[in-house]
This record gives structure tokens, C-alpha cells and sequence, in this order.
């Protein structure tokens, strides 16, 4: 039955999952993800580059404390926040550095 239930979730997955023009923060998961053509590390500790679309993508430290490891990538209009805790999404650095900090002591 488990088998059955994945496989009919996947089957009503796979129609979404198509190209878009722009990433954006509602079609981010279902979209197809293209490969970075560019790849650069920033002064700051994060990253930046060119997908192969050619949108652009960054990906930055919140905070340049050593002991907050908590990044936010961006790319088109699609952004969330990564760190050693997990990736989530939040509506400002503010909320993602609170969850953050939630996350580091439970």
C-alpha cells in the first residue's frame, strides 16, 4: 500500500514539474532546477553564479558571525535560508535568524 501511495504522489507530482521563466518562492519546489554555469566565491564567504538559463543565483551569510551558519539563496524572485540546522523559508533575515536561533536550542 505504501508503494501504491508514492507512486500515485509521484504520479501527481511529475505534471508540475516543469520549466518557468522566473523562480519564484511558489513554483521554487516543482520547477525544474537548472545546473550552474558560473560559480564564484564572494569576498563575504557566500556564493554567486549563472544557471545554465541564465538566471542568476547568490547565496550569503545573514550574519558574518563564525558561530551563526545561517546563509539566505536567492535566485530570481525564489529565496530561503540555509543553514546547519536545516533549510527553511522565512519572510525577512530578522524571522529566519529567530527561527534559527530556535532551531540551535531545541
Amino acid at each position: 500500500m505504501q508503494i501504491f501511495t508514492a507512486l500515485f504522489a509521484a504520479a501527481l507530482l511529475i505534471p508540475f514539474s516543469t520549466h518557468a521563466d522566473t523562480y519564484t518562492n511558489q513554483n521554487f519546489l516543482f520547477t525544474y532546477h537548472y545546473k550552474p554555469a558560473t560559480f564564484s566565491l564572494l569576498a563575504n564567504g557566500g556564493f554567486a553564479g549563472r544557471l545554465e538559463n541564465g538566471s542568476t543565483f547568490k547565496q550569503v551569510p545573514v550574519l558574518s558571525e563564525p558561530s551563526v551558519r545561517l546563509h539566505k539563496f536567492v535566485v530570481d524572485d525564489a529565496y530561503f535560508y540555509i543553514s546547519d540546522q536545516g533549510t527553511f523559508q522565512a519572510s525577512s533575515n530578522l524571522v529566519a535568524l529567530s527561527i534559527y536561533s530556535y532551531l540551535t536550542t531545541t
